[in-house]
């Protein structure tokens, strides 16, 4: 099924190859009239013309298919940044009651932020903005399973609090990335 946008296009493009062969067709031949000579240079005319619709249509799709990207991505960074806020969240109540030690606050405070921005943060309409923000919200995530894996008491939490602490890291430089496109 294809959208308006890409029918337009495909129109557009029709029309461009049809006149490029009736250009062709008439060049052909040196033409001896000049009546067919103004026919060349209306159907040149047109070629132009045609070559400009055909250029808008691309541009209309380009844009019609960033913004179906652009939806799809703010509703998927919702559901990313649920981890990302309530992993955090229940390690801070942890704090609060005294469970866990407050050293984790550096680590949790940074990531619940993160992840309050990537899921309610605006995203502009840039393809570059739209794949940094993906890429946001799985180092996110992931940053987040890390978390809820570290402060399990197991042999491996120590290195799953190194790399917590270096996933959300990165997950505040892949934001920061995003805020700095133009």
């Amino acid at each position: 099924m294809t959208t308006p946008a890409q029918h337009d296009r495909d129109r557009a493009e029709g029309r461009v190859a049809r006149l490029k062969q009736d250009l062709r067709d008439g060049l052909a031949t040196p033409p001896g009239d000049v009546g067919v000579m103004d026919e060349l240079v209306a159907t040149a005319h047109r070629l132009l013309d045609a070559e400009v619709a055909f250029d808008e249509a691309k541009h209309r799709l380009a844009d019609a298919e960033l913004e179906s990207r652009h939806a799809a991505t703010q509703r998927a960074v919702v559901w990313f940044a649920a981890a990302p806020v309530l992993v955090p969240l229940v390690a801070g109540a942890l704090v609060l009651f005294e469970v866990l030690s407050p050293l984790w606050l550096p680590v949790l405070v940074p990531l619940f932020g993160a992840g309050l921005w990537i899921g309610f943060g605006p995203v502009r309409r840039a393809g570059a903005v739209i794949r940094e923000r993906t890429r946001a919200a799985w180092a996110g995530g992931v940053t987040a399973l890390l978390l809820a894996g570290a402060l399990l008491p197991w042999p491996a939490a120590v290195v799953l609090t190194i790399l917590t602490a270096l996933g959300a890291a990165s997950t505040i430089v892949l934001l920061w990335r995003e805020s700095r496109l133009p």
